[in-house]
């Protein structure tokens, strides 16, 4: 057996099987996250204890984008190459050997080696995951399977806000955060080593999971896909960057909160968009509305940035308005924009490239988070969000508006073309 073909079948998953591997796969995507966002809350002492500088204090959280943008296109390729099961059993290893290293690391040089691998690990399961749901589900469930995928990095942001900062209260110790993680990678790795399993043919390549019948030449809108994943980068840009790094800052700053209210309104973003997420990505399964499940959301998001964020004459019920509305928003436009492409792009190769676009974009514009700090340094607070921020979001819903297809008209395309 290659290693191409380990933990592929010799026959379709059953529901079951299809939904047990991908909570293993969940549960590792999460922890990844979980490791992002768990370093912020202890910056300050790891800072004091290693020596570090302020500019490799930055480099903590930066390293993690620059993987992420880093193994984007890499990633696609050691998943065709090495095959799914393999990569993403590698990608759990990487991440535990750079934990451990953390754990026992005593200066600088070791820590970020630690934390440069952790960030390797999350730049591969940013492009493997959503390329394994096209393979594992067909295409009349991906909105179920990407709206609980989509929901990973706020499941993991959650985890993160509540543990990082009680382990550390109650420890006294930063490393105590990594051992945690620890004990929850070796979990995820050991979980997916028994239970990650791929059908012997991509559910993506034929119809009804009948092996006999192959899927017919199908037409793909290749232009549409990739310009879905080029608004999802002014998304990933305004909401990771401005709303989810420095909303918090906003709020101390501007208006006022201690530490633990300013974290409250992002916290009710992400605790809105997990239950909603899901029943997002089941609608557009009923309905394939998933392009006005995009563009609309995109230009609320455009209106409440300019007028709600960080106008401070709305006092906290703009705040708490903004953040139920962010929240709603934010519930749609992950999960739509991963199941859209495949939608409008089904060839296995270019579904995976188009999905591996969306990666590197997020990874991009979460590089790109100094630039909002100067933007904010130079304009203000409303100026950045009135200028830079809000029309980003009117870009990204013009995108989606021009070059989305209907998707309820492709689906319909997609029965005709595998009834001739």
């Amino acid at each position: 057996m290659s290693i191409v073909e380990y933990g592929v079948q010799d026959r379709q998953l059953t529901p079951k099987e299809r939904w047990v591997c991908f909570s293993a796969l969940f549960f590792f995507g999460f922890i990844a996250a979980f490791n992002l966002f768990k370093a912020p809350p202890v910056l300050g002492f790891i800072a004091q204890d290693l020596m570090l500088s302020a500019d490799m204090v930055g480099m903590i959280m930066t390293s993690y984008s620059i993987c992420a943008l880093v193994f984007a296109f890499p990633g696609m390729w050691i998943m065709h190459k090495l095959g799914v099961k393999f990569s993403v059993i590698l990608s759990g290893i990487i991440m535990l050997l750079g934990t451990v290293i953390i754990c026992f690391s005593g200066d600088t040089a070791t820590f970020m080696v630690g934390r440069a691998l952790e960030g390797c690990a999350y730049g591969l399961i940013c492009v493997i995951g959503p390329n394994i749901m096209v393979r594992l589900f067909p295409l009349k469930n991906q909105g179920l399977c990407m709206g609980i995928w989509s929901q990973w990095i706020p499941v993991g942001t959650l985890l993160a806000g509540l543990v990082a900062p009680a382990l550390f209260s109650f420890m006294g110790d930063w490393r105590s955060i990594w051992w945690f993680s620890l004990i929850l990678e070796a979990i995820a790795l050991v979980w997916m080593l028994a239970c990650v399993k791929m059908p012997l043919v991509p559910e993506n390549t034929i119809n009804d999971g009948d092996t006999s019948k192959l899927k017919k030449p199908q037409k793909s809108f290749m232009l549409a896909g990739i310009m879905m994943s080029v608004a999802f980068f002014f998304w990933a840009y305004v909401y990771v960057d401005n709303i989810n790094q420095m909303y918090p800052t906003y709020l101390q700053d501007v208006m006022g909160l201690d530490v633990t209210m300013a974290a409250m309104p992002t916290n009710l973003i992400a605790l809105i968009t997990i239950p909603f997420g899901i029943i997002v990505g089941i609608i557009s399964d009923k309905l394939n509305c998933r392009k006005a499940l995009l563009w609309i959301p995109y230009l609320v998001v455009a209106l409440i940035i300019f007028f709600l964020a960080f106008n401070q004459e709305g006092g906290m019920p703009a705040v708490w308005g903004f953040a139920v509305l962010m929240g709603l928003c934010a519930s749609c436009i992950p999960t739509c924009t991963r199941s859209i492409i495949p939608v409008l792009v089904p060839e296995p190769g270019k579904t995976d490239l188009a999905l591996t676009v969306m990666a590197f974009v997020t990874g991009l514009a979460q590089c790109c988070a100094t630039f909002t700090t100067m933007s904010i340094g130079a304009f203000g607070w409303l100026g950045n969000a009135q200028f830079v921020a809000a029309p980003c979001a009117l870009i990204a819903c013009i995108c989606v508006f021009v070059f989305a297809k209907n998707d309820k008209k492709v689906m319909k395309l997609r029965a005709e073309e595998q009834a001739d």
